[in-house]
């Protein structure tokens, strides 16, 4: 079987914070299932706001990580949680992924999983905040993608759950990757 390839996007401000750690962990289990993986750093990439007016071509600072998101065959969002809700580097991210739903759904069959990372609430909702565009967009999700992980509490929950289902999330991108590079399922209703 071909390769996969999963991306990992941290969008904190921190290279080396609590999201980009448990994110490479994620990246880590994938790797373990077979995965080709790279992580961004949007603080190293953003560097204007969405501004396209729904043009069909990608901003300048999105080029490069525009074209490694078609290649890829799955993509797993970090961010921490600011006021209930992403960071503005993810936000912004995320407006400019629109180039992609105006040239035809071209993350169609892309899978995709998320981690926030709270210190008091709303990593839930977070997570619910950018699964919805995706899922407009096309993308999957598998079991277990969906981790908030409250920092201050983390060593405490229930058996430990916050911390294994980093790597579950990880697990489960690639496994829904394989599968999908495998049976090649036919998601639009257009195509015969």
């Amino acid at each position: 079987m071909e390769k996969i390839t999963i991306l990992g996007i941290n969008g904190s401000p921190h290279r080396m914070g609590i999201c980009a750690r448990l994110l490479q962990k994620a990246l880590e289990m994938a790797k373990k299932e077979g995965a080709s993986i790279k992580i961004f750093h949007l603080v190293d990439i953003e560097k204007s706001f969405y501004h396209s007016g729904y043009k069909k071509k990608l901003e300048k600072d999105f080029i490069k990580i525009g074209g490694e998101i078609l290649k890829a065959d799955g993509v797993i969002f970090a961010t921490p949680v600011y006021w209930m809700n992403e960071s503005a580097l993810m936000k912004n991210f995320f407006e400019k992924l629109t180039v992609f739903e105006l040239k035809g759904f071209k993350c169609e069959g892309k899978v995709a999983g998320f981690i926030a990372t709270e210190e008091e609430e709303g990593g839930w909702q977070t997570i619910l905040d950018m699964a919805g565009p995706l899922d407009h967009m096309g993308f999957l999700f598998p079991p277990y993608s969906m981790v908030f992980y409250k920092i201050n509490l983390s060593n405490k929950s229930e058996k430990g759950w916050m911390k294994k289902d980093i790597d579950l999330l990880g697990k489960n991108v690639a496994e829904l990757c394989k599968m999908i590079k495998l049976y090649k399922p036919n998601w639009d209703y257009k195509k015969k």
